[in-house]
């Protein structure tokens, strides 16, 4: 059997086959990138300091 060296390259045609479940998925130079959602304790706080900043400019 012979070592393959292709690499799989993703296109924005599969991102359209991948599931709907809260993950974010990026396709970067031809790799897919899956991240987690952020968790609400982190809008929170993004939502605290752009308060913050509004009140201090």
């Amino acid at each position: 059997m012979k070592p393959t060296t292709e690499r799989l390259r993703w296109t924005t045609a599969d991102l359209e086959l991948l599931p709907d479940n809260g993950n974010r998925y990026e396709i970067i130079d031809g790799e897919l990138f899956v991240t987690r959602a952020p968790h609400w304790n982190h809008q929170r706080v993004c939502g605290n300091i752009y308060q913050e900043l509004n009140v201090w400019s």
